[in-house]
C-alpha cells in the first residue's frame, strides 16, 4: 500500500475499508501444514484432506425388521404357506438359498440369504408348526419389502467429509463406520498474544486503593479462549510495559509463531513506543486505521514474515476485531472456507444515518410475535463496556454513509456464536 509499506510513521492518512483489510490478511495468512491423526484423538480438529469411504454400509443386503425372508415372486403367485429351512441373524448369516416355498428366519441387520428378495414382518405371520408359517393375505397390501441395499447408507470410495470440516462426535463417528481409524488434519495454528500498558494489572491481580488508577488486563484472558475455542493454540506472553526495549524483548521471542497479537498500543497516542519496536525487528506495516466503529485503530503487517495483528486496547474493539478479523485468520490457516453467520432480521428500533465508517452495532436478538427473531440494538455503544460486550447476540451491520433507516426494516446481523 503506498506510503505505508516500511514504516509505521509513514502512513496513508485515509483509512482502510473493512473489506480491503480483511482481504489484505487473508493474502497474507497460509494454510498450515498436516498430520495423520488417529480419527479417536481428532475430536475438534480439521480435515486438511477429504475422508472417503473404505467400505460400503451396509456391506450386503440386510433386513431392516425381524420376519422371514423369500422370495416375492412367491408372492406375486399367490403362495400364503411357507417352510422355514434356516435362521440368519447380525454376525452369523445363513449360507442356504431360499427356493420357492421355502423361508429362512431373519433378524435385523442380518443379511439376506441368496434367493430371497422380501421380508414379511413377523407380526404378519402365523406359525403352523416348527417349520411351517403362514403369511397374513391382508397384510400384503403394504409393498415394502424391508431390505436395506447394499451400500445404501455410503458406498465404497463415496466422499463422505471434505476437507476443511471440523470433527465433531458425529462425523467421527461416520470415520469410524467407513473403515477410517485415521485421517489428515490441520496442525494448530500457533499465535502468541501481546497486552501492552503500564497501566495493567496482570490476571490473578487485585485492584485496591494503591493501584486504583490500573485496570485489570481481561483482553489477553478473552483472546486466550477465544483462540483455543476457534481450534487454535494461544500463548500469553508478558505483558509489555510502555518502553521500547519491554516489547522489543518479548518480540525476539516470539520467532516459532504462526500469528502475533498485540491488544493496546495501536491509538495514535501510544503507537509511537509499538512503532519503534516493531521497526527494530524489520516489521512491514500492510495498514493501519479502518474505516469501522469500534475497532478504527486496528493495524495488520508482517514482523520477519510472521503477521502480526495490532488490535485496540478497548475491550469491546479488541473483541469486535476478533469476531471480524481474527476469526477468519483461523479459518484461513485451518484451510477452511472462510464465512460469517449473518442474518436478515427486522430491526425494533429507527437507525440514524451512518457517516464514513462501517458500524458494528452491539444488539440483543429477540422473538417476535409471529415466532420471528427481532434484534433490538443497545442504547448505550460505548467501546469500553464490556458487559454489553458479553451480552450481545450480533452486531447490526451499518454500510458507510448508509441511510436512515425505519423501525421494521430487515437489517443484516453478523451473529455471535454461543461458544464465544
Amino acid at each position: 500500500m503506498e506510503n505505508q509499506a516500511n514504516g509505521l510513521g509513514k502512513v496513508n492518512k485515509k483509512l482502510t475499508s473493512v473489506e480491503k483489510a480483511t482481504s489484505t490478511i487473508l493474502k497474507n495468512i497460509p494454510v498450515l501444514s498436516s498430520h495423520e491423526e488417529i480419527v479417536l484423538n481428532s475430536l475438534g480438529k480439521t480435515l486438511a484432506k477429504p475422508v472417503t469411504a473404505l467400505l460400503s454400509n451396509p456391506p450386503s443386503d440386510v433386513s431392516s425388521m425381524d420376519g422371514y425372508a423369500l422370495k416375492n415372486s412367491d408372492i406375486d403367485n399367490g403362495v400364503l404357506e411357507f417352510t422355514v429351512i434356516d435362521e440368519s441373524v447380525a454376525g452369523k448369516s445363513s449360507s442356504k438359498t431360499v427356493a420357492t416355498m421355502q423361508t429362512v428366519r431373519i433378524f435385523t441387520g442380518a443379511k439376506i440369504p441368496h434367493g430371497a428378495d422380501r421380508v414379511i414382518l413377523q407380526e404378519d405371520v402365523k406359525r403352523l408348526g416348527n417349520n411351517l408359517i403362514k403369511i397374513n393375505k391382508n397384510k400384503l397390501e403394504n409393498n415394502n419389502f424391508f431390505i436395506r441395499k447394499t451400500g445404501m447408507d455410503f458406498k465404497l470410495g463415496e466422499k463422505l467429509i471434505d476437507k476443511g470440516e471440523v470433527l465433531n462426535t458425529r462425523n467421527i463417528s461416520l470415520c469410524v463406520a467407513s473403515g477410517n481409524s485415521w485421517v489428515t488434519i490441520r496442525r494448530k495454528p500457533k499465535i502468541g498474544i501481546i497486552s501492552t500498558g503500564n497501566e495493567l494489572l496482570k490476571f490473578g491481580e487485585i485492584q485496591n486503593s494503591k493501584n486504583n488508577d490500573k485496570i485489570i488486563s481481561s483482553n489477553g484472558i478473552f483472546l486466550f479462549n477465544f483462540i483455543n475455542q476457534l481450534g487454535g493454540e494461544a500463548f500469553i506472553l508478558p505483558t509489555a510495559k510502555d518502553d521500547i526495549k519491554s516489547l522489543t524483548n518479548i518480540l525476539d521471542e516470539a520467532n516459532d509463531l504462526d500469528l502475533i497479537i498485540s491488544s493496546g498500543g495501536a491509538s495514535v497516542g501510544d503507537y509511537d513506543i509499538v512503532q519503534r519496536a516493531l521497526e527494530k525487528n524489520n516489521f512491514e506495516l500492510l495498514f493501519w486505521k479502518i474505516a469501522m466503529r469500534p475497532g478504527k485503530p486496528l493495524f495488520f503487517g508482517l514482523l520477519e514474515k510472521i503477521p502480526f495483528l495490532g488490535l485496540p486496547g478497548n475491550p469491546v474493539s479488541t473483541g469486535v476485531c476478533s469476531i471480524i478479523f481474527l476469526t477468519k485468520i483461523i479459518q484461513k490457516f485451518f484451510g477452511r472456507q472462510v464465512s460469517e453467520n449473518i442474518a436478515m432480521m427486522r430491526v425494533n428500533c429507527s437507525l440514524d444515518k451512518n457517516d464514513h465508517r462501517k458500524d458494528f452495532i452491539r444488539s440483543k436478538v429477540i422473538k417476535g410475535i409471529n415466532n420471528d427473531y427481532i434484534v433490538e440494538p443497545f442504547s448505550k455503544q460505548d467501546s469500553s463496556q464490556i458487559s454489553l460486550f458479553a451480552k450481545a447476540q450480533g452486531f447490526i451491520i451499518r454500510e458507510p454513509h448508509e441511510n436512515k433507516i425505519k423501525k421494521g426494516t430487515k437489517v443484516p446481523v453478523l451473529l455471535i456464536s454461543e461458544n464465544i
